[in-house]
């Protein structure tokens, strides 16, 4: 690798104590942020960029998997990995700390870095670096540089600046920019730098943006940062250059539009007119996620996102009027149940594509009660073959609106928390779901979304929702350990 040109190895993290269930959820994505910043960085800054997942290497290193993170065999699967990839020619790494979930795993691995290779600058971004940027610039950290919010405006002042190769501080930088980026600037992602080291599982989706940020405020979500829009022609070309990609592999792969609310994007009908006049629909899968309120009453709509061949997953969450308010759904409950009701029933009315059903278990202020409302009104309203139900816990990622306000619902709810549970020496994900309310505890939750989902999902055929017999032992399991 050329000494003139500055470089970055870009470093995905995998997880500790993860179990089946969990890796069915988070090691069959491609790490598309972290591929943005690949390109924008090479196009911009001339910087050379490499990539890691240890999502991936584990699956060749079973010693990755350790959950002690000081075990020796851990520590020197993890030097192999590095070896492997040439990481002494690199003057900088990056490791995208993406969730809370890896937050253990980020810290072994920087740790290792900084002893063996002691001259590289380690730099660590993400979602959890944003939220909490003191957990990574604590005293004796391996961190060089912590990057608080998005990164591409920050790493390419860096690169361009060559300020990251001035002499290290002793101390961590924690680095932030009011600054968004112009996504219109954004290059095509770097598919072709992941894909040359771990070509796709039958598994993964191709993602691809119309937008970045989210123009809703959910109390449960983590993307709380400003909306903004591709223009069409942008768009066009970064998707016509995805769909090169992926004819490489098999002809109905899917294509997933990460973009939190499909239909809020401008542009969005213009993409769904492209679909159909180019005929996509017969050729991919294409799946994105929706609000309610953009799409109720609009059958055409509907009829539209159908023909092109969209899988559209809609953010109900819950049928309690209370809770709904509570998770700043929308302040006129009884309409926005009404709506769902209006677009299930377009379903069922129709052929085509089916939809998902998106719903959250044991947010603070959840009771036996509010959740049987949920559960009844899948039973009357959801229950069909165009309509898969898909639910998932709570957690309380540290930058939701949740956590920030957890005196609150301990004392409006009884609801029970455990602070920095990313930290705790066993399962994240577990510690990350709070006892929902007073009357109503962890254990009883866990064994009614256990009991009363399994057999709503065995009732879709379409689709194994991650794998049901994965999904029941994961839940048995998480039951009779808690107390």
């Amino acid at each position: 690798m050329s000494e003139s040109k500055p470089n970055l190895l870009f470093i995905i993290p995998s997880f500790f104590y993860i179990e089946e269930y969990q890796k069915l959820l988070y090691h069959n994505d491609i790490p598309l942020g972290t591929l943005q910043l690949s390109s924008l960085l090479k196009e911009q800054a001339g910087v050379q960029t490499n990539i890691i997942d240890f999502r991936r290497e584990s699956e060749h290193f079973r010693d990755l998997e350790i959950e002690h993170n000081n075990n020796d065999k851990f520590r020197n699967a993890v030097i192999r990995v590095l070896e492997k990839h040439n990481v002494q020619e690199y003057q900088n790494v990056g490791i995208n700390c993406y969730t809370s979930f890896q937050y253990l795993y980020t810290n072994s691995i920087a740790k290792v870095i900084k002893e063996e290779f002691p001259n590289i600058n380690i730099i660590v971004g993400g979602y959890h670096p944003s939220a909490v940027p003191e957990d990574f610039a604590r005293k004796d950290s391996p961190f060089n540089i912590i990057v608080k919010g998005e990164a591409d405006a920050i790493l390419l002042d860096l690169f361009k600046s060559k300020s990251i190769f001035e002499k290290k501080s002793s101390k961590s930088i924690i680095l932030e920019s009011s600054d968004l980026i112009d996504v219109n600037i954004l290059p095509f992602p770097d598919y072709g730098l992941y894909l040359e080291q771990y070509p796709l599982k039958n598994s993964m989706k191709f993602e691809i943006y119309m937008s970045r940020g989210c123009p809703y405020q959910c109390a449960f979500c983590a993307i709380n940062y400003e909306f903004r829009s591709y223009y069409f022609e942008n768009f066009k070309a970064h998707f016509e250059n995805l769909i090169k990609i992926t004819e490489n592999y098999n002809k109905k792969i899917k294509i997933g539009f990460a973009d939190q609310s499909f239909n809020r994007v401008k542009i969005s009908d213009k993409v769904l007119q492209y679909i159909l006049e180019n005929e996509l629909n017969d050729r991919f899968r294409f799946s994105c996620q929706s609000r309610i309120e953009t799409v109720a009453n609009n059958a055409d709509l509907i009829r539209t996102l159908r023909k092109c061949g969209m899988v559209v997953g809609y953010g109900f969450e819950t049928a309690n009027k209370p809770l709904l308010k509570e998770m700043h759904k929308t302040d006129n409950p009884r309409k926005y149940i009404k709506m769902m009701e209006t677009i299930l029933n377009e379903y069922k009315d129709k052929d085509g594509p089916y939809c998902r059903l998106n719903l959250v278990a044991g947010f603070p202020g959840e009771t036996e009660k509010s959740f049987n409302e949920t559960i009844d009104f899948v039973h009357n309203r959801g229950i069909h073959a165009n309509i898969q139900i898909s639910p998932s816990l709570f957690s309380n990622y540290p930058n939701v609106f949740v956590y920030e306000n957890m005196k609150f619902y301990e004392e409006k709810y009884g609801s029970k928390f455990v602070k920095e549970w990313w930290k705790k020496p066993s399962n994240p994900l577990k510690n990350s779901v709070p006892r929902p309310s007073k009357d109503y505890s962890k254990k009883e939750l866990i064994a009614d979304y256990k009991n009363k989902y399994v057999s709503i999902l065995k009732l879709f055929r379409r689709e194994i929702f991650a794998d049901l017999i994965v999904w029941k032992s994961f839940f048995n399991t998480w039951y009779n350990e808690l107390e």
